[in-house]
């Protein structure tokens, strides 16, 4: 066998899914919850994966916090879930579905920007107050796929249920060189 060949079993051997890690606890409640997800829905042939590695978060009121974006595929379909999972002081756990889709907002990204995006929402449905979150997906391609920390603009659509109505609600994210990101939540449109 000549070495290029070798190179190519190793490589092979060691991307087996029997060489893979184990998964932590925190990822092994993850992907329960995304199969218990599965389970509600109506194709149990669905699979569901992590889309990403886990990303790490430095929060003082937590011992440990990661998001995971997991990928739920099946029966023609496509779509991703989002959790974070938090380990509390006491050693408790503690599991937040985020918002669903292809979101690369992070969770307190997302907290920041929710109340921008409910009051867009609401320009579209005047006479609902009722608005909950559906799904948020980023628009393009990611130029910055495994940043923790984004240096670029970007957009996403964030999508609402508001009495029955699909809401999009434009989203745009412009990182400060100072720290932090702003945003903008602006000509949210009915789907239905």
């Amino acid at each position: 066998m000549n070495a290029i060949a070798c190179r190519v079993l190793v490589l092979l051997v060691a991307a087996s899914p029997a060489f893979a890690q184990p998964p932590t606890p925190a990822e092994a409640a993850v992907l329960q919850r995304a199969r218990a997800f599965i389970a509600q829905g109506n194709c149990p042939a669905a699979t569901a994966r992590p889309a990403a590695p886990p990303a790490v978060f430095t929060d003082a009121t937590v011992r440990e916090a990661t998001y995971h974006r997991i990928l739920i595929e099946g029966c023609g379909r496509r779509s991703q879930r989002n959790y974070l999972a938090l380990v509390l002081p006491d050693g408790s756990g503690r599991l937040v579905e985020t918002l669903a889709g292809t979101t690369v907002t992070d969770p307190v990204l997302q907290r920041d920007a929710m109340q921008a995006a409910v009051a867009a929402a609401r320009v579209a449905a005047p006479n609902c107050q009722q608005v909950r979150p559906g799904s948020a997906d980023f628009e393009g391609t990611d130029s910055e796929p495994t940043a923790t920390r984004r240096t670029r603009p970007w957009a996403e659509t964030w999508v609402f249920e508001a009495c029955g109505a699909l809401v999009a609600v434009p989203m745009r994210f412009t990182p400060s060189a100072a720290g932090g990101t702003g945003f903008t939540a602006s000509g949210a449109r009915r789907l239905n």
